[in-house]
């Protein structure tokens, strides 16, 4: 049944018959949720569809990386007689190069799981735990781990599957992908942000959704050509963090189609159907909160494939990792389900030499991001700078600080631009908020910001007077317990750099400095 999946409740959910009716063609579960789920009865009734199940994996496994793997592998292989039935694919573990999935609550510790000497550790852990479980339960069909992308585990490989870094996480794994896993990866596939719901972009525009929605072509061409093998996918979790958008559908449709007709691509599974338990990590994604439900599984049990192949996004690669750059390229006819017009966000900067140079949004804040916060700043961090910087921008094209000739200017009088200072890490924070901007009452923030505020931000009025009250520039408490510097309204930078080490995301940030203030697409503003 080449259709999309659904990964299920976690938990009981309220309607099994309503989760199954559309009758989805891939099922993911944890394994403590197959029974509550039903998921051995909708096999049994549909013995074509792919199961997939995942294992929980011990979040301090690295105290004793042999111990650990020998307790999992047994764990997972004394499950076997149990799961049998169902034939499923299985892995054990999930986004062990993510802080928090190693039992780490500080992103700023993040760059302790991207590195060599760790890949190596996790693979080796990898393949201890692997072969516990074959030498147990030799029939149990294993597949790889997923990664959280983007953390050097591929390279940021390029169209022809070169690591456009000078190694790959994979580097150390692919033995025991060939030897363990029959060469079946399994990949997360994501478009959004918690708090700012889906960037259409990253799906539709073939360069940046082919660094996101589409990253698994890259990485199956990374393993044909470093590795010399022929690799398959699971992607066993999809989802755009937008339930709520009005084509939220369409989405998942376009994304379907594109990946299910790639023979490589085993099975894919949307994630999820609903989480009683109202995990933060999880209810951003539940069809739960879809406000058609009953449209939206009409028209996927209507999903077919027929229609124009799929696009072959590597034909549209980037030759460099900076995701910010838009190709002109128009994309194919992609009929019934066709791509959103894409908006070009641009600004007029007005240079010290007294030039005015048009730019896109975001071209400008790569050199303002880096001028304005350390790169080595935890990533949180650096993507609150980035949808304060481009509020602050899309403020100033609104109302134009240079009238009539500019929106913006290159000195401190707005935001600090220092080109020479354009790094990766900055680099990475504006095209991963790109888009993004916080608005209050539908209209763009002013997000003035500060070095440091002293422990306590203030009111605009209280510092600009003859200036209205701003409702989102209230003072607020603030982390930071340094000397103030600056006027202190708005975003404390130092602040955010606290909250951010305290594990805070940067939609949160961005909520407490601005009162009331909501993190929204450009687009999506009120007239």
């Amino acid at each position: 049944m080449r259709r999309p999946g659904i990964w299920v409740a976690n938990g009981q959910p309220l309607d099994v018959n309503q989760m199954y009716g559309w009758q989805p063609g891939a099922v993911a579960s944890f394994y403590e949720h197959l029974a509550a789920n039903r998921v051995f009865d909708y096999q049994s009734a549909n013995p074509d569809v792919p199961v997939i199940v995942r294992f929980q994996h011990p979040h301090n496994w690295r105290q004793d990386p042999l111990q650990s793997a020998k307790t999992l592998g047994q764990f997972v292989a004394s499950k076997w007689a149990e799961l049998k039935p169902l034939n499923p694919y299985v892995y054990f573990a999930s986004h062990l190069n993510m802080h928090y999935e190693n039992g780490d609550p500080r992103p700023a510790n993040q760059v302790n799981y991207t590195t060599p000497e760790f890949y190596q550790q996790y693979a080796n852990w990898v393949r201890t735990t692997a072969d516990v479980i074959r030498s147990a339960a030799p029939d149990m069909r294993l597949v790889t781990p997923p990664f959280a992308f983007g953390f050097n585990e591929d390279g940021s490989p390029d169209s022809d599957g070169n690591p456009l870094k000078s190694w790959a996480g994979y580097d150390y794994l692919w033995e025991t992908i060939r030897d363990y896993f029959d060469n079946i990866l399994t990949f997360h596939a994501y478009w959004g942000y918690p708090a700012g719901g889906s960037v259409p972009d990253w799906l539709y525009e073939p360069e940046l959704s082919s660094w996101y929605a589409f990253r698994w072509q890259r990485l199956l061409k990374l393993f044909e050509t470093r590795y010399s093998q022929q690799a398959r996918l699971i992607i066993d979790e999809v989802g755009s963090y937008g339930p709520a958008d009005p084509d939220f559908t369409e989405q998942l449709l376009y994304f379907a189609r594109q990946c299910l007709s790639d023979s490589r691509v085993i099975a894919l599974t949307y994630f999820l159907w609903s989480d009683p338990a109202n995990t933060p990590r999880y209810r951003l994604n539940a069809w739960s909160r879809i406000p058609d439900l009953t449209r939206h599984l009409g028209q996927l049990a209507g999903f077919t494939l027929t229609g124009p192949a799929a696009i072959d996004l590597a034909d549209y690669a980037p030759d460099a990792t900076d995701l910010s750059g838009i190709l002109e390229t128009a994309e194919p006819d992609l009929q019934p389900w066709p791509a959103p017009q894409k908006e070009e966000h641009t600004i007029r900067v007005l240079f010290e030499d007294g030039n005015v140079k048009v730019m896109a949004l975001d071209e400008y804040l790569r050199s303002v991001v880096a001028g304005e916060v350390p790169s080595n700043w935890p990533a949180e961090a650096l993507k609150a700078q980035a949808v304060a910087s481009r509020s602050y921008a899309q403020y100033a094209v609104e109302h134009p600080r240079h009238r009539p000739i500019a929106d913006i200017c290159t000195t401190t009088h707005c935001q600090h631009y220092a080109p020479d200072k354009i790094n990766d890490n900055t680099d990475a924070a504006v095209a991963q908020t790109s888009g993004l901007i916080a608005s209050y009452q539908g209209q763009t923030v002013n997000a003035v910001f500060s070095a440091r505020c002293g422990g306590h931000t203030r009111n605009n009025e209280d510092v600009w007077t003859g200036g209205s009250p701003r409702a989102y520039l209230r003072g607020v408490p603030c982390p930071d317990t340094g000397e103030k510097q600056g006027h202190g309204v708005g975003l404390c930078q130092q602040g955010a750099r606290v909250l951010a080490e305290q594990g805070k995301t940067f939609a949160e940030i961005i909520n407490h400095y601005y009162q009331g203030a909501e993190v929204e697409s450009i687009s999506s503003q009120k007239d």
